[in-house]
């Protein structure tokens, strides 16, 4: 139980410290693009009839030279769009409906994409291409 306890101060003073460590310029910034995709996530649930949640995992931020260039909610939105595209079938919206439930953003050095346990993780790499096609190809592969 001890081991427990001390595992959880441990974890919440690393998080307390990014969480302080953040600028208010980063916190504008990652407000901004929370809004940005919130309006992304309703078109989606509208579309394919669902209560889907999305959010970003800040813990790799894109770097504040990236942020200057690419936009963290369009690169995420590239698997929202997918996720309406495949709702244009009866079909694909059933099988979005039942199997999707949240979204996950974070940032990498290489474009993956995984569905588990309802959550789609959609890691982002800005220097990739065709994200819409490459998560609708493998969203008709894995529903």
């Amino acid at each position: 139980m001890n081991i427990r306890v001390g595992v959880a101060v441990v974890a919440l003073s690393i998080f307390s410290s990014v969480a302080l460590a953040q600028s208010l310029k980063d916190k504008e910034y990652f407000a901004d693009q929370e809004k940005y995709l919130a309006g992304e996530v309703s078109s989606t649930n509208e579309r394919c009839g669902n209560s889907l949640t999305a959010k970003f995992d800040w813990l790799k931020p894109p770097a504040p030279e990236d942020r200057k260039t690419y936009s963290a909610y369009g690169y995420c939105g590239a698997a929202l769009e997918a996720m309406r595209r495949v709702c244009d079938s009866q079909a694909g919206k059933e099988a979005v409906k039942q199997k999707i439930k949240g979204l996950t953003c974070s940032f990498g050095p290489q474009r993956t994409v995984v569905l588990k346990d309802g959550t789609i993780d959609y890691e982002v790499n800005f220097n990739s291409s065709n994200d819409v096609d490459y998560v609708f190809e493998y969203l008709q592969n894995n529903l």
